[in-house]
């Protein structure tokens, strides 16, 4: 049933509406990769080991998949905190509100009609 939802068309209709958030997750990655180096920030390899043994007992058995692209992520992900734990304590940063974008309803129930009719 999953698979009939996969199609070309629901596809791009993903891909439109993520388009954005997944720009802006690509700049952020970028951004915090390129202060990092800048600022020498490295993860020691002690917190990516604690981290990995962490999620090892935390899936109690199940197969995690190759341990080198796991641990890949958690260091990306332990960089990332790093840098922003390193802006929180350095940077002069002004708060700025602006509005979020508005959720289209009707895009939603068009994209949801044309799912159920896939079926």
């Amino acid at each position: 049933q999953i698979k009939n939802l996969i199609t070309p068309e629901n596809f791009l209709k993903y891909k439109d509406i993520e388009k954005a958030d997944i720009v802006k997750d690509f700049k952020t990655s970028m951004a915090t990769d390129e202060i990092a180096r800048l600022e020498s920030i490295e993860v020691p390899s002690y917190q990516i080991d604690e981290q990995l043994e962490a999620v090892k007992k935390e899936a109690a058995g199940e197969e995690l998949g190759d341990e080198n692209l796991l641990r890949s992520k958690i260091e990306s992900t332990l960089m990332r905190r790093m840098v922003f734990d390193f802006l929180a304590d350095h940077a002069n940063l002004e708060v700025e509100y602006t509005e979020e974008e508005e959720f289209d309803e009707e895009l939603m129930e068009k994209i949801a009609k044309e799912t159920i009719e896939a079926q």
